[in-house]
């Protein structure tokens, strides 16, 4: 960004809210810096307020972004989401056809989550992304997702060196070779772990974090203790543990679904390991809790909290969700953010109701649901309802 781009920029934000009052800035670059800063924290007490008061229709907008930068990826897990018909990321065409409509909102976030399907940091222009949210966003924590098999220097150098705080979620699920090399289907285990290390010894613990993912299923859950342990002698700061979710119906002898048994004493054993070690864990809800009052939650956050942004244009409220068909090549954001489809969700979860039902992360009860285990995304009802009939059959 040139010096006049920057001071364009910042004449278009004070012009947006002329009332923000700054502390004094020795420098443009730190005025630049505070104003962000300022017009985000604002975003975010206006979103709390919002959120705490249930209100469906926002004037802030979200304070967590996930910005999906599918890529081709040099893995081949057994649990992938999709095949290989997605739309690769490009930054230039996307900020080229949405940038208008996304960047205000990313300006105002406290978190731009960098995830997708693929490796985004094996693109080529994995290094001017980077860049780019780097200098355009440095008062935005970044988070991203990666297999850590193409966290090269250069790339390290940017996360690690630059002014944003980051999160790095490393995507392994096994913690030997031979368990990461059946999860994963591909020989990158010596590199990824040297990875890795470089990542480790060149952090610093206070501004970057790293967590270890663990995506279980019937071919590793048993490893789960033993993958807390690997990740406390490796130094990471969290291990995240969650159920497989089928996306296929042939998938399904991987779901923990028709293990429950096994799930639930793997849990309770990660649980305990994770004590002894006082590792930080977030762990998924065993099998067959009760519904009782206490245990239901009373509504979801994220419809208030966070939006999803695809390559195509689409958007969804959560990762999780099911048939959203709402696109930013059709309509605006805020035509989205507080139109008919956003709304009728909050309605719905203002009273418990809605996809809270089923949902494998807020609810606890959730996991005893089939649905809570599957993703229809982009399905017909035929094919749904084969498929459930399919999943039903137990391997």
């Amino acid at each position: 960004m040139t010096t006049a781009e920057a001071m364009a920029e910042l004449a278009a934000l004070h012009k947006d809210r002329p009332n923000l009052r700054l502390p004094t800035a020795a420098s443009f670059k730190d005025k630049r810096r505070r104003y962000l800063e300022a017009l985000r924290d604002e975003n975010i007490a206006l979103n709390n307020r919002e959120w705490a008061e249930k209100r469906v229709i926002l004037a802030s907008t979200p304070q967590v972004v996930f910005l999906q930068i599918n890529a081709v990826c040099n893995a081949d897990c057994v649990f992938c989401s999709k095949g290989y018909d997605y739309p690769i990321f490009d930054i230039d065409d996307y900020f080229g056809k949405y940038g208008g409509s996304v960047l205000p909102v990313l300006r105002r976030a406290r978190e731009l989550i960098l995830t997708g399907s693929g490796e985004f940091l094996g693109l080529p222009k994995a290094r001017r992304i980077l860049e780019r949210f780097n200098r355009q966003l440095p008062h935005v924590d970044k988070y991203v997702a990666t297999n850590a098999s193409h966290l090269k220097p250069e790339l390290l150098d940017l996360i690690v060196g630059g002014e944003s705080r980051y999160t790095l979620q490393l995507s392994l699920h096994a913690a030997d070779r031979e368990t990461f090399e059946t999860m994963m289907r591909y020989k990158a285990y010596d590199r990824v772990m040297g990875n890795i290390r470089s990542l480790m010894e060149k952090r610093d613990p206070g501004k970057t974090r790293v967590y270890f993912m663990f995506v279980m299923t019937t071919l590793n859950a048993e490893s789960l203790p033993d993958f807390i342990r690997f990740a406390k002698g490796m130094g990471a700061d969290r291990v995240i543990a969650g159920y497989f979710y089928i996306y296929e119906a042939q998938q399904k002898y991987l779901s923990l679904y028709f293990k429950q048994d096994l799930a639930n004493r793997v849990i309770a054993e990660a649980g305990k390991v994770a004590a002894e070690l006082k590792m930080d864990v977030s762990l998924p809800h065993p099998f067959g809790l009760k519904d009782e009052p206490a245990s239901k939650p009373g509504s979801c956050i994220e419809p208030w909290h966070q939006i999803m942004f695809n390559p195509d244009g689409g958007v969804l409220p959560c990762d999780v969700y099911g048939g959203f068909r709402e696109t930013l090549n059709e309509k605006t954001f805020q035509e989205i953010w507080n139109g008919p489809s956003y709304r009728s969700i909050r309605r719905a979860l203002k009273t418990g109701g809605g996809c809270l039902a089923t949902c494998p992360r807020h609810n606890p009860i959730g996991v005893n649901d089939w649905r809570a285990h599957v993703i229809h995304r982009h399905k017909d009802e035929k094919q749904i309802v084969k498929e459930y009939h399919e999943a039903l059959k137990k391997p």
